[in-house]
C-alpha cells in the first residue's frame, strides 16, 4: 500500500506527494515513528517552533494516524 506523510501545524501543511510502500498502516506508523525519533536524537527538531504532526494519509487522502513530532508545550 502506498502512504504519504504530511507535516502540519494546524495552519500550514507540507504535503508530501510522493509517498511510500508499506505493507501495512502499523508498518507505515513504525516507520515514521522511528524517523521522527531519528530527527530528535540528531538535534534537527531543536529550532522547530510551534506544535507540529505527521499526519499518514492513503492513496485517496484520508487521515490514517497522527503522531506528534513537536510536542505542544
Amino acid at each position: 500500500m502506498r502512504f504519504h506523510f504530511d507535516l502540519t501545524d494546524g495552519r500550514t501543511t507540507m504535503p508530501d506527494a510522493r509517498g511510500a510502500e508499506a505493507a501495512d498502516l502499523a508498518e507505515a506508523i513504525a516507520q515514521a515513528a522511528l524517523v521522527i525519533e531519528e530527527l530528535r536524537r540528531g538535534g534537527e527538531l531543536v529550532h522547530v517552533e510551534g506544535a507540529w504532526d505527521l499526519v499518514i494519509r492513503d492513496a485517496d487522502g484520508r487521515d490514517l494516524h497522527r503522531i506528534p513530532v513537536v510536542p505542544r508545550a
